[in-house]
């Protein structure tokens, strides 16, 4: 049967199988999500702290997100993403900062890793808003990755924020909001003067009616103000 269960079971194998082969199965096995990525150009993320907590916080998992909205795309690059964010997890549990500007921007520490497992870059410049952050697997990865048993079936569904289903409009809370969806001539809100700020790494959101510095308490990340044009 095709349905998010089985697509986070799926993710979940996928993990444990990048684990053994690129990191000798020393990553914490963390909670893995599929959410849509809302607002954020971004295919999957990872938390900054263990977000996942029982009542007495003996049991503390980080997050791993792959974005529902790319749940669908090519194979390869849903295990680039997971290998990423598998990246970050390994530098975040050992005490390596990686990232800047609000979580955006990757460092050389996200490169040199990035080059240990699996990945390799296209140019030898970083991209000037984030950095390193386009590491793509190499053909060896995607070798070891066919040889894992992993049911690539699952992944054939997404969701639609981007707009339409064949050629019905896809109409709902989140569709003026989606990831990659520029607004066009007469979509543009009107001016408030509320402001909204969101937390880079697991996207929650408050607002504020005037400037304020602010963190996310389960991210332990400062909380950048959104803009518009």
């Amino acid at each position: 049967m095709i349905n998010i269960e089985a697509a986070t079971e799926e993710l979940h194998q996928a993990f444990r199988c990048l684990n053994e082969a690129f990191f000798y199965g020393e990553l914490p096995e963390p909670a893995i999500t599929i959410q849509t990525g809302g607002k954020r150009n971004t295919m999957g993320w990872c938390s900054r702290s263990p977000i996942w907590l029982d009542s007495e916080g003996k049991i503390q998992l980080y997050e791993i997100n792959i974005a529902a909205e790319y749940l669908n795309i090519d194979f390869y690059e849903t295990m680039d993403t997971m290998l990423h964010e598998m990246v970050h997890l390994y530098n975040k549990i050992n005490g390596v900062q990686d990232v800047s500007r609000g979580g955006q921007y990757h460092n050389k520490r996200f490169r040199d890793e990035c080059l240990r497992r699996g990945f390799y870059y296209e140019s030898d410049e970083p991209d000037k808003r984030l950095g390193w952050s386009f590491a793509k697997i190499t053909d060896e990865t995607k070798t070891k990755i066919d040889q894992f048993e992993i049911n690539r079936d699952v992944f054939i569904i997404a969701r639609n924020t981007f707009g339409t289903v064949g050629r019905e409009t896809v109409e709902d809370e989140e569709s003026s909001e989606s990831v990659g969806m520029e607004s066009g001539p007469g979509r543009r809100k009107k001016k408030t003067h509320i402001r909204k700020y969101i937390c880079c790494s697991c996207g929650i959101s408050v607002r504020a009616s005037k400037i304020v510095n602010i963190r996310c308490d389960d991210c332990d990340e400062k909380m950048q103000e959104e803009t518009t044009d």
